[in-house]
């Protein structure tokens, strides 16, 4: 261990290099612990064993690191994480993989001069500035006479009389030693072949194994060609497994279909229907005590696995039977179970504790997913894997991926002789979902959208129809086809009301909720958020409510911003914080970035500098770490907006921003209409005309009053001014009435009409609820009071106002920040 704590101070890139078997791993792992322990210097473990393809290796060092999977630069997310901190990546088992390695390896070391890289591989990785440490095996003890005390002293000997010890070997004295140094020579010191030898001691005697053991390396010798460490562990797994009874051979055999770490349950589990459990159970223990299986007590939720080298053995012995086909069958269904119940109790536990029982199996997953895809097509079954383990895919941000394996099992549904609808809808449900989640409209999400829904209406099964409903009205929604997805959610409303389920319900009213709200229909949105909340508990993540989203969390997202839009600044913030601490209570990353959907916005719009840009920052870090890119988009037109709240001068930025907004979607635009007069364009004007952004018509209408008054149109100002008034009376929407209001008033005030400002005044004064942190109803008391002092020019915080449409904290004298969030 001294000479790689010695290379590593020297080196940044350290490769132990050795014959499978020989304790790489071991001495990486004690090395790693100790520049830990001695040095505080971080460390991060990624096993490479697992894989099936060198495809997954960035996204293996992602998650070692807590970086998601899915981001465009994954490399550069791991830098970004790692910046300015001592880290040591230990790489286990790289050999299959290294040709995968490189480019990352080199970006990551030229990137983050406090990293350090300790690979295991059984080859180097051939890399600029690598260190390779070629590990020797044990030393083994010279021919000839010798003593206990001597043989002892060789670390080979050494090892296999602790192994033995363990095993229940009884006390071995110098007659033994002999014998010990020549069983350590017959092995050649390699470590996993002296621990498989020395798990029989425990059962037979010393000098009855040195002979048998003697004649089988033997024979061994003069039958296979290889090279000689090689052959010499391969003889001490050929000698061990003819060691082994049957149950213990099949069972070991079996146990080869497992990528990763596993539990007793699934070690019993892939033996179902062709052992009985109370011998699968035994032979299990068995097998561990005979060294074929590994056991880590620490581990408290998996605590079994093959090393690699005995799973290569156990799965060539298994390709050699006639039982891999069932039992790979038997894996898959294994997998599929387990993933169901695994989303069974995402209500139950936070994101961390769910990962921590759950996140091992991903490996897994993904074996059994190219064994239904391709080795052994069942399209069925990977349907029905790929619908299960969609929990598993979000929550370890391995979105992007988890679409395209449901693509691929789409494309083989779809490629059956006999179409099967129902499983075709399953699959396009779940690529919506995937599509939402990752990136923006595209037509791909459209045809899946439309799929979905036409083909749940044809199977009928309620379920389905919900999801479909749910995914075309949300794809309407965000790419701002407001009317079709209110008359999508009106119709699933109906859907969901003729059946007795409540999370149905639930969902029915959160979708209505959202899609009235963009509609402009604020008082019928209110209602369906306020009901969706009543129902909400209890619900947790009942499959209608889709992936990861917490129901009232979800409902409290929208019913906080229409809160604000009709008028109460003050309730507003306070759903939005309790939305926000409950989703942090619970856990989850994407109930967190839906609570902040609707929190960012209201804290930006009651100009809360400081809590809009705490919010908006946990949004960004949340979807980053979790590689949500459909809600990270939020979190960018929501930060677009943050230097309004702070800026003395923010002319110069407002005209940068706006100078961007051709390339920007209707969505994001509509966003930042609410956020500032200077940043409506001509398009969405004409998008307004057509009633095709009614959330927002009464602002864009005022923004077109704001445009023509600085041409000096006055006429033309007063008209698109009166307009925003009534219309933002009609929808209720008292946050744009006083807006608006507050614009013309100032136009009239400088125009010497102060006697009807004062009127418009007093008349959307009357309108607005009473509200001590309303910013805009302030500004009015501030204009009106001061008209009562006499005529005058427009005060300046009036002017302010036609520019930016948040007032900063304070400025009126309410609370920079909200009140605690409702128990």
């Amino acid at each position: 261990m001294l000479r790689v704590l010695e290379s590593l101070q020297a080196h940044r890139l350290v490769t132990i290099v050795g014959t499978g078997g020989i304790g790489k791993t071991r001495l990486a792992i004690h090395a790693a612990e100790r520049l830990q322990r001695v040095h505080a210097v971080e460390a991060a473990f990624v096993d490479l064993a697992p894989l099936i393809s060198p495809d997954h290796v960035l996204g293996t060092l992602a998650r070692s690191v807590g970086v998601p999977a899915d981001v465009p630069d994954v490399v550069g997310a791991i830098t970004e994480r790692l910046a300015g901190r001592d880290v040591l990546l230990l790489i286990d088992n790289c050999e299959h993989v290294v040709d995968s390695l490189a480019l990352p390896i080199n970006r990551l070391l030229s990137a983050l001069p406090g990293l350090r890289v300790l690979a295991t591989s059984r080859e180097a990785l051939r890399e600029n500035g690598e260190c390779i440490l070629r590990l020797p095996a044990l030393a083994v003890p010279e021919l000839g006479q010798i003593s206990l005390a001597q043989a002892l002293h060789c670390p080979s000997v050494e090892l296999l009389v602790e192994r033995a010890k363990a095993a229940g070997a009884g006390v071995f004295d110098e007659s033994h030693a002999p014998l010990l140094a020549q069983i350590a020579r017959q092995v050649d010191g390699i470590p996993l072949a002296i621990e498989l030898v020395a798990a029989r001691l425990g059962v037979q005697p010393v000098d009855d194994l040195a002979r048998r053991l003697d004649d089988h390396m033997r024979l061994y010798a003069f039958s296979r060609a290889a090279l000689a460490r090689h052959r010499t562990l391969a003889a001490a797994l050929d000698w061990s497994i003819a060691l082994l009874s049957e149950p213990e051979l099949r069972l070991f055999r079996w146990l080869s279909v497992f990528r990763g770490r596993f539990d007793v349950e699934s070690a019993l589990g892939v033996s179902a229907g062709g052992m009985n459990t109370d011998i699968a159970f035994d032979a299990l223990i068995s097998l561990v005590n005979k060294s074929l299986v590994f056991f880590d007590s620490s581990d408290s939720v998996a605590p079994y696995r093959l090393l690699d080298t005995t799973r290569s053995y156990a799965a060539a012995l298994l390709a050699k039977s006639e039982e891999r086909a069932t039992l790979l069958r038997r894996h898959a269904v294994l997998m599929r179970d387990l993933m169901k119940a695994a989303a069974a109790e995402l209500s139950d536990l936070t994101e961390q504790a769910w990962a921590d029982r759950y996140a091992h199996r991903l490996d897994d997953v993904r074996f059994a997913l190219e064994i239904c895809l391709t080795q052994q097509p069942d399209a069925k079954m990977a349907a029905s894997l790929v619908t299960a383990s969609a929990p598993l895919w979000f929550h370890l941000a391995h979105v992007v991926e988890y679409r395209d394996r449901v693509s691929a099992a789409l494309d083989l549904v779809r490629g059956q002789p006999t179409p099967d609808t129902e499983t075709a809808t399953w699959l396009n449900t779940a690529l919506v979902s995937a599509l939402l989640h990752t990136g923006r409209s595209t037509p791909e999400l459209n045809i899946a959208a439309d799929q979905a829904l036409a083909g749940a209406l044809a199977v009928k099964v309620p379920v389905l129809e919900l999801q479909a409903r749910w995914g075309r009205c949300t794809h309407d929604m965000f790419r701002g086809e407001y009317s079709p997805a209110l008359a999508q959610a009106h119709t699933l409303m109906t859907a969901a009301q003729s059946w007795s389920d409540p999370a149905a319900l639930n969902l029915a009213h959160r979708v209505m909720a959202m899609a009235s709200h963009f509609s402009g229909l604020f008082a019928v949105s209110r209602q369906h958020s306020e009901a969706s909340v009543r129902i909400g508990g209890g619900l947790g993540h009942a499959r209608a409510n889709m992936v990861g989203v917490n129901a009232i969390v979800a409902a409290k997202a929208v019913l906080c911003r229409t809160l604000w839009i009709q008028g109460e600044t003050e309730k507003a913030l306070e759903e939005a914080s309790d939305a926000v601490a409950r989703a942090q209570a619970a856990g989850r990353s994407v109930s967190l970035c839906s609570a902040l959907y609707g929190a960012c916005p209201v804290a930006i719009w009651s100009g809360e500098s400081e809590l809009a840009a705490e919010w908006v920052q946990l949004m960004m870090v949340e979807a980053q770490r979790k590689g949500l890119v459909g809600w990270q988009r939020y979190a960018e037109w929501f930060s677009e907006t943050l230097p309004l709240l702070t800026a003395e001068d923010s002319g110069p930025y407002i005209r940068e921003v706006a100078g961007r907004l051709a390339s920007y979607d209707a969505p994001h635009r509509e966003m930042l209409a609410t956020f500032c007069i200077d940043w409506v364009d001509d398009g969405l004007v004409s998008r307004a005309s057509r009633g095709e952004c009614p959330w927002v018509e009464a602002e864009v209408r005022r923004a077109a009053g704001w445009r023509a008054e600085q041409r000096a149109a006055t006429d033309e100002a007063t008209d698109a001014y009166l307009h925003a008034i009534e219309l933002a009376r009609q929808q209720g929407a008292i946050a744009w009435e006083l807006r608006a209001a507050l614009s013309l008033a100032g136009m009239w005030v400088k125009l010497g009409q102060s006697s009807q400002a004062a009127r418009l005044l007093d008349e959307t004064s009357a309108r607005a609820p009473r509200d001590g942190r309303n910013a805009a109803l302030a500004q009015l008391h501030l204009l009106r009071s001061q008209l009562d002092d006499g005529p005058g020019r427009a005060p300046q915080s009036v002017e302010r106002h036609h520019a930016v449409l948040s007032a900063r904290p304070g400025r009126a004298g309410w609370p920079s920040r909200p009140p605690e969030p409702a128990k």
